[in-house]
């Protein structure tokens, strides 16, 4: 059997009653890295060491064997980290498509809506409170 095959297959054996990466895990990990990167420009110590016990929490988790507490800190960090993901996503996705859409709140919800640019002025219906106003795209 090649090496390599062998290393593998004595990895995933080493591996299969563990946790594993999961969001968190790789949450902690960029965290850990940005950390090191700005730890390194500035040259603080305190920063770099706190990147480094970042790094060693990450991997505690990856290689921990209680499988049912380590889900449950990742579905709490995702219920936290949910809301904000989807906003970053929505903020990109407005920033690549703001060349073909206008985007505007509604005046009396905030809801955020959007029309086609070149379009003129539409009476706009809000989908979300059903308020009618004027806009031009």
């Amino acid at each position: 059997m090649p090496f390599f095959k062998l290393l593998s297959r004595r990895f995933m054996a080493f591996m299969s009653e563990r946790n594993g990466f999961d969001q968190l895990s790789v949450a902690i990990l960029i965290g850990s890295l940005l950390l090191q990167i700005i730890g390194s420009a500035v040259g603080l110590n305190v920063i770099m060491f706190l990147s480094i016990a970042l790094y060693g929490w990450a991997l505690f988790r990856i290689f921990s064997k209680r499988n049912p507490k380590r889900a449950t800190e990742n579905q709490k960090f995702l219920t936290w980290w949910t809301p904000i993901g989807t906003k970053i996503r929505q903020f990109f996705l407005r920033l690549k498509l703001r060349r073909q859409y206008k985007y505007f709140k509604c005046p009396q919800c905030k809801a955020l809506l959007r029309m086609s640019r070149g379009a003129g002025e539409k009476d706009i219906c809000c989908p979300k409170c059903q308020n009618r106003f004027k806009m031009k795209s």
